[in-house]
């Protein structure tokens, strides 16, 4: 008896193992990265400003289309803070560091940015990219073009 007991036990345990096997192996298989390149326009406005503090809001159109909110500090020489871009699937949070391009009241502006968080179909993102625009200083409505290498 305790033969055929410890032969359904081993029967039981490979059922187990095969089981948890294919249940990881198809996890994994949908849970596949995804690269794609990203080539957006935003169109901004200001929301609020405090000091040398900028924050703007406004839309995304292109490879993730949606609603963009934003947070930067500018200086003379620098440009620097963050956005959220929100969308169907998810939230993206990107860094940016730039520096202005030109003077006057319309002044154009490049620089480099990097995915810094995400939620939904975005969480655990990766990527980078460049971006430029012009801004008015005087009412600090921004048009951007962006471009980069998204991973999620």
């Amino acid at each position: 008896m305790s033969g055929q007991s410890t032969v359904r036990q081993r029967t039981l345990w490979w059922s187990f193992f095969a089981v948890v096997l294919a249940a990881l192996t198809l996890a994994a298989g949908t849970a596949q990265a995804r690269t794609v390149n990203v080539n957006e326009r935003a169109s901004l406005h200001l929301t609020r400003k405090s000091g040398s503090t900028i924050y703007q809001a406004g839309t995304a159109t292109g490879t993730l289309p949606g609603t963009i909110t934003s947070r930067f500090h500018v200086t003379v020489t620098r440009v620097t803070g963050s956005f959220k871009v929100t969308t169907r699937g998810g939230t993206l949070t990107m860094s940016v560091n730039g520096s202005p391009r030109s003077g006057g009241t319309v002044a154009r502006f490049a620089g480099t940015m990097r995915v810094v968080g995400g939620t939904g179909k975005f969480a655990g993102a990766r990527g980078s990219g460049t971006f430029s625009g012009t801004v008015n200083r005087r009412t600090w409505a921004a048009n951007v073009s962006a471009s980069g290498r998204l991973t999620y």
